[in-house]
């Protein structure tokens, strides 16, 4: 698995970045803040519009998200590493995700009849995998494969990884009102970014640590 990572990184930051991300990583996650580093080119107004990554709120969900995205890379790293390289999309991005909308559990039940590793709602599923049945979001490695399928779809159309994240949440329309100003974050969705991305941040560096 970690051969499979390590190309994916060469490939899209080339030898020395990951490197200098374990010169940089802190000894330990929790004695020292993280590096935030964005995994896209999010717009500035996302930024404005979303809690700090040091808010309370947003570290102690992340706190959560972060034990649910190792024990994800635990059970399906090798199935995020390859999603990941056949859609191009970051693995550890993807098992942040994951940790935050399931804490890693691959049969997980949400609150509005989202399951699996990934949380799909049947609307989504089917857009994502047709001809999948819906019982089959409760496969680690189709949900792994279609939450990818997901982050291109929203990436390509939205233009930014970032707003492609916060997309997973809340949908790409809902996305383009919020950015514009033309409506609010749905319930606690102005968190789901930055957790998202402080979750990705911890993950990163643990997992660089460890190669």
């Amino acid at each position: 698995m970690e051969q499979r990572l390590d190309e994916w990184w060469e490939k899209h930051y080339g030898d020395t970045y990951g490197q200098e991300i374990a010169e940089d990583a802190p000894q330990e996650v929790e004695e020292e803040p993280p590096r935030f580093v964005s995994f896209g080119e999010g717009p500035e107004t996302l930024v404005q519009l979303t809690p700090n990554l040091d808010d309370p709120d947003v570290v102690g969900r992340s706190d959560n998200a972060y034990q649910g995205s190792l024990k994800a890379m635990a059970q399906y790293g090798d199935s995020f590493i390859k999603f990941g390289q056949q859609y191009d999309v970051d693995p550890y991005l993807l098992a942040s995700i994951a940790g935050l909308e399931s804490g890693g559990n691959a049969d997980a039940v949400g609150p509005t009849n989202d399951l699996g590793l990934m949380q799909f709602t049947p609307g989504a599923w089917q857009d994502m995998m047709p001809g999948r049945s819906l019982d089959e979001r409760l496969d680690p490695h189709l949900s792994i494969e279609a939450a990818a399928k997901l982050i291109v779809d929203n990436r390509n159309s939205l233009k930014s990884e970032d707003l492609a994240v916060l997309a997973y949440n809340v949908g790409r329309s809902k996305v383009r009102q919020i950015i514009s100003g033309d409506s609010e974050f749905p319930g606690k969705s102005r968190y789901y970014w930055p957790v998202v991305t402080l979750t990705y941040e911890r993950l990163r560096q643990t997992m660089n640590k460890q190669e």
